[in-house]
């Protein structure tokens, strides 16, 4: 036969668990596309002035990365 359904505490606990995966995952994408976004933008800088090394790629990444772990920490600290 089906399933019962669930009563709304058992619905409640769910969602709450649910919660923090899908804020830490929002946190992992976001941090993903910023790195994304600097790379990309560090190599077309690099290009448009024709660098020798890739000064800009590497100073955005770092940016980004470092900009990144402040705001997770902040998102982490908050409740």
């Amino acid at each position: 036969m089906g399933e019962y359904p669930e009563n709304k505490e058992e619905k409640a606990d769910r969602q709450q668990n649910v919660k923090p995966y899908m804020k830490y995952s929002g946190m992992a994408f976001q941090m993903i596309g910023t790195l994304l976004v600097a790379a990309f933008a560090g190599i077309k800088l690099d290009a448009y002035f024709e660098t020798e090394n890739p000064w800009f790629t590497i100073v955005f990444l770092l940016v980004g990365v470092i900009g990144s772990m402040v705001l997770t920490i902040i998102s982490i600290s908050k409740k």
